[in-house]
């Protein structure tokens, strides 16, 4: 049976403080490339049309937040009050799934900090807890693992080839993991945090552990968020370069697409705008009709990502005049035309350049737009001197 002849419901887990984190706003809800990580899992699990429902459990202070913030994804998603405890919290979820339509065959669960996972992953995982009752994604573990006594003193050395590390995501047969929490005790649901063992335990579902990838970690510490921040562009950005008035000379060109590419991003030259890229770069080498196309190429972007739902990194629009605007008053329309696209369209970001001097310079500073992507930045036009 494929993951899409099955029902499949979601449980993520965010009504955790992240002590690690050492902030006062628990880690789910730092900010990544403008959305909180949370949001990121959400979206991602969104866009998979096999799953039908998705739960997220939150704690008192930022359930309106949430739902507020998921209001778009409302068609699947359904917010819940969480507990103090882990296990708690994701029994809610659990019970959650008993009250949406269809009543889920397959259970997932999964930490709302591991932004990053690959739908194939996902789909194994569902279609062995099917097989099995239970699935989950492990790792070879890393260091080695030792014991000590009271006094912190050596006692054990672990031999690390006969254990895994225990990652996300899980997943159950929806009755195996309601059977486990019914029976789980108090000291289970206090102090456990391993929803495969509780399966186990009182269900007697030993679970099938499947080799995961090394992108399946988890957001801990707020070092973590630099790593993140850098898959996620890598990952997450595509840019295409078009030549739209004039004609841009090719040394001009390859001159962007070289300095776009060292900074590890997807790069393409194309001829129409198209919805499978979130990066455009606009050439413009004729000032006749710039300030039209200036506006008719922006609207062709906006016509294009009005209809997405999910976006891992906001679009954005870079319009460079590639020679000598000559005179002031074409200048100051090119940069006023830049800074109303950033009102009008605030979804969108919106760089300008005119470069009078070596494209070296005008490649290196639009590479530069396109991967720090800075918001405070939206609106304003950079004129490269000779």
């Amino acid at each position: 049976m494929s993951s899409a002849e099955l029902a499949v419901g979601v449980v993520l887990p965010a009504s955790g403080t992240g002590d690690r984190f050492s902030c006062q706003t628990p880690k789910q809800f730092a900010c990544l490339l403008d959305k909180p990580i949370f949001f990121h899992t959400v979206m991602a699990f969104y866009r998979f049309d096999w799953v039908q429902n998705i739960v997220i459990i939150v704690s008192t202070e930022y359930i309106d937040r949430v739902t507020a913030m998921v209001d778009c994804f409302k068609d699947k998603v359904k917010v819940v009050l969480g507990s103090n405890t882990r296990h708690r919290s994701i029994r809610v979820g659990v019970q959650a799934l008993l009250h949406v339509q269809p009543v889920p065959d397959v259970v997932v669960i999964h930490d709302v900090v591991r932004p990053f996972f690959d739908e194939e992953v996902v789909k194994t995982i569902v279609k062995n807890a099917f097989v099995h009752g239970a699935a989950g994604v492990t790792r070879p573990l890393v260091s080695t693992v030792i014991q000590g006594d009271e006094n912190d003193m050596l006692t054990a050395s672990l031999d690390r080839n006969l254990y895994r590390a225990s990652e996300m995501p899980q997943a159950f047969k929806y009755g195996v993991i309601k059977e486990a929490y019914e029976k789980a005790d108090e000291n289970d649901l206090d102090f456990g945090t391993e929803c495969l063992f509780l399966a186990l335990k009182h269900c007697q579902t030993p679970a099938k552990l499947i080799p995961g990838p090394d992108s399946l970690w988890k957001i801990t510490y707020k070092k973590d968020l630099y790593a993140a921040e850098g898959i996620m562009k890598e990952t997450g950005i595509c840019v295409c370069i078009q030549s739209v008035t004039g004609s841009a000379s090719e040394i001009v060109l390859q001159c962007l697409e070289h300095h776009i590419s060292e900074k590890g991003l997807s790069c393409k030259r194309v001829s129409e705008v198209s919805s499978d890229f979130n990066t455009y770069v606009f050439v413009h080498t004729e000032k006749s009709d710039i300030m039209t196309m200036l506006e008719t190429m922006s609207q062709e972007v906006c016509d294009c990502h009005r209809r997405h739902k999910y976006e891992i990194v906001k679009p954005c629009v870079i319009h460079v005049y590639a020679g000598n605007l000559c005179d002031t008053e074409t200048e100051r329309e090119f940069s006023e035309t830049i800074t109303k696209l950033s009102k009008d369209q605030c979804s969108v970001l919106w760089y300008g350049a005119v470069c009078q001097s070596t494209c070296g310079r005008l490649g290196k500073m639009v590479a530069s737009l396109c991967w720090t992507r800075e918001d405070s930045f939206s609106g304003q036009t950079f004129v490269l001197h000779s």
